[in-house]
């Protein structure tokens, strides 16, 4: 199955709410986050980007509509479930690119509200250096994996995968329907410190693309247990408990406004 049903408890779910993990990631990575909105009266879908997706040989191309077919047959479940209740996003990393660009390539979809982690929109310098590798993808070669072992679905990232990622860079650096997305008040969490994700270059797509309703946000007080990297933040420990706090208390209140 490409996405799970986890339900409140409560009487009645306030709404629900699509989530989306990043590359290579297990799926299960968003699970204290999706235990936080459970607990708030949210019911969630947790989305895999992998079951059903092609394998490492794949073209990039054929990479990137399966990612959002498994998204839209994620949204599509979720509204015949629910089809009365309001529709959030959280997503992470290149789950919240893939968010983007479901929005901007279907005509219909959208969310109430959305909390995008570190969306990969724009690249920091050091992380773009993988354009260069990226036509050895068709070898099936993959890059080791810098996320901690239980978090990470496999040992190494496939280059075609990364190629499939800076595609949906390429695609939604100028959006098709930016008055759509617009209309849609969304918080995106950034790290200034962030290896993959270029914080000005984010704030500079937001402001091109004419995304009104989008504010960028930050973490107060981050301080992680033990090493860890900036990118990473969907975890407490990855966090502090301050920060995690902070960001949990917000995306609950953020998506009750629009509940």
């Amino acid at each position: 199955m490409t996405a799970t049903l986890i339900e409140t408890d409560t009487e009645s779910g306030i709404g629900l709410v699509l989530v989306v993990h990043g590359l290579n990631n297990k799926p299960e990575v968003m699970d204290s986050l999706i235990g936080v909105l459970v607990d708030s009266g949210f019911h969630c879908m947790r989305v895999s980007l992998y079951e059903d997706a092609p394998d490492g040989r794949a073209d990039p191309s054929e990479i990137t509509r399966a990612w959002r077919a498994i998204l839209a047959n994620a949204y599509a479940t979720a509204q015949d479930r629910y089809p009365d209740l309001p529709r959030f996003a959280l997503s992470y990393s290149l789950g919240a690119l893939t968010t983007i660009s479901f929005l901007d390539t279907e005509t219909a979809p959208t969310f109430d509200r959305m909390v995008l982690l570190a969306p990969p929109v724009a690249l920091t310098r050091s992380a773009s250096l993988v354009r260069a590798l990226t036509p050895l993808g068709r070898f099936n070669i993959a890059l080791p994996s810098a996320a901690p072992k239980a978090i990470r679905a496999r040992r190494g990232t496939p280059l075609s995968e990364y190629a499939a990622m800076l595609e949906l860079v390429d695609k939604v650096d100028t959006l098709r329907h930016p008055e759509k997305l617009g209309q849609i008040p969304t918080a995106i969490y950034l790290d200034p410190d962030d290896e993959l994700v270029g914080y000005a270059g984010v704030l500079d797509w937001i402001h091109r693309n004419g995304l009104e309703k989008w504010s960028p946000r930050g973490f107060k007080g981050r301080d992680p247990e033990g090493r860890t990297y900036s990118h990473l933040m969907v975890l407490e420990k990855s966090l502090g408990s301050v920060a995690w706090t902070e960001l949990t208390q917000y995306i609950v209140a953020h998506f009750k406004e629009g509940g």
